[in-house]
């Protein structure tokens, strides 16, 4: 079955089953690093929000015979009752910058790969990424959401990518607090996580004692993390903590990677180990570059390699 078939008869079904006071939509939207994802939205008609649930992967189940089209329909039902918010948000609030500038903040993406992207989006270019602005939405009834920054948003506001940068500058760091882990403690937390006995910890712990200290640098959120490279002084305490020039790989929009230079392998062997992980354990959505970065602890500041 072709994909926008596919689609269409798991809108129709899903319009079916939700009745009458619901509108049910597919639209095409614009993921990072130029990905489209199909989505279907079902809004209540005293509502202004709904999830969003994309249909790519469950095509994929269904065209490779895991899951057939009533297992579909079945699933994306149940994640939309668990989602959905029985209530509408007040936009108003998004047409005035003092309403939103203690909510502005910025993350990190692949300039080459969001050309199209940035055309329509004030962002600021950082080697070879590109620092990109976002408005946090907390609501009590929904959680937090996020509405991109775009060019026709400065333009009502009367602001500068400048004044965005900096307010987004000051709030990140207060709304996405940074955290920095040794890799052995992330990996035994997974394994401390899958198993319950005491033991598994101590047995991760001491099977890693002889390994090279690597860092994991998020948020502590762990979403868009990478975004912490850029927080004032951050890379430069750390460096100076563990007294040693830092190669920074880039793992994902999520997280980055520190590496002490005393303890680096080639840089050559680090950039074919980026280009592996990217090219088979990273989505396309997920990446953030092929590139390998380095601290400078004398130089005090971050380059390309």
């Amino acid at each position: 079955m072709e994909f926008t078939y596919f689609t269409t008869l798991v809108r129709d079904e899903v319009e079916r089953r939700a009745g009458d006071c619901y509108k049910v939509r597919l639209n095409d939207v614009r993921k990072n690093n130029g990905v489209v994802l199909r989505g279907l939205t079902v809004m209540q008609d005293d509502s202004n929000i709904s999830p969003t649930i994309y249909l790519n992967n469950y095509y994929e189940e269904y065209t490779n015979g895991r899951a057939t089209l009533l297992n579909v329909v079945n699933d994306v039902m149940d994640t939309y009752n668990r989602n959905k918010v029985n209530q509408s948000v007040d936009m108003r609030f998004f047409l005035n910058y003092e309403s939103v500038k203690q909510s502005v903040v910025y993350k990190l993406v692949n300039t080459e790969k969001n050309k199209e992207l940035l055309e329509d989006i004030p962002h600021i270019e950082f080697m070879d990424l590109s620092i990109i602005f976002q408005c946090m939405v907390a609501q009590e009834e929904f959680g937090t959401a996020s509405i991109l920054i775009h060019n026709v948003h400065l333009k009502l506001w009367d602001v500068s990518v400048g004044m965005l940068y900096q307010a987004a500058k000051e709030n990140t760091q207060r709304l996405q607090e940074y955290e920095i882990k040794s890799m052995t403690d992330v990996l035994c937390e997974i394994v401390k996580a899958e198993n319950t006995e005491e033991s598994d910890w101590d047995n991760c712990m001491n099977g890693m004692s002889d390994s090279v200290p690597m860092y994991v640098l998020s948020n502590k959120s762990r979403v868009e993390g990478a975004a912490c490279m850029l927080y004032p002084n951050l890379i430069q305490d750390f460096a100076d903590a563990i007294g040693s020039s830092l190669y920074i790989i880039p793992s994902s929009i999520h997280e980055l990677l520190l590496l002490p230079t005393e303890h680096n392998e080639e840089s050559g062997e680090i950039k074919n180990m980026i280009k592996e992980i990217n090219d088979t354990q990273v989505s396309k959505e997920e990446i953030l570059s092929y590139s390998l970065y380095y601290y400078d602890r004398e130089e005090g500041k971050v380059v390309r390699l």
